[in-house]
């Protein structure tokens, strides 16, 4: 899975295969299925994602956000774009040059919560 998101002026690929969570494990050290179940609202928070289809229906969700950890979203992200892209910066490094990144900006992004949900569940 593939797509692309803005951060301020950048245009970043990002893509999900199954290198992605060696390079989630190899730079967090930690295991990228725990932490994308907890950082959005367990197994419900993912069928109310998977179930979403446009930005209105995320803006539905919003009672989901209470549930969201920040930091672990942006270090799913930056596992996606170095999935994506294998010569990105370490993700300090790559955080430091985003300006600004709201994680609503990103959960209203169809590809990034594409491929965050898919990294859980798959429609059969």
């Amino acid at each position: 899975m593939e797509g692309t998101i803005h951060l301020g002026e950048v245009e970043w690929r990002i893509k999900a295969n199954a290198l992605t969570p060696f390079h989630y494990k190899n730079q967090f050290n930690s295991d990228i299925l725990k932490d994308t179940l907890r950082a959005i609202g367990d197994i419900e928070g993912i069928m109310q994602l998977s179930e979403a289809k446009n930005a209105n229906d995320y803006k539905k969700l919003q009672t989901l956000i209470d549930h969201f950890d920040t930091m672990t979203i942006y270090q799913l992200l930056w596992s996606f774009v170095k999935t994506a892209d294998k010569n990105v910066k370490p993700f300090y490094d790559w955080l430091e040059e985003i300006d600004y990144m709201p994680v609503t900006d990103l959960l209203l992004n169809d590809d990034f919560t594409r491929l965050l949900v898919g990294n859980i569940h798959r429609k059969k």
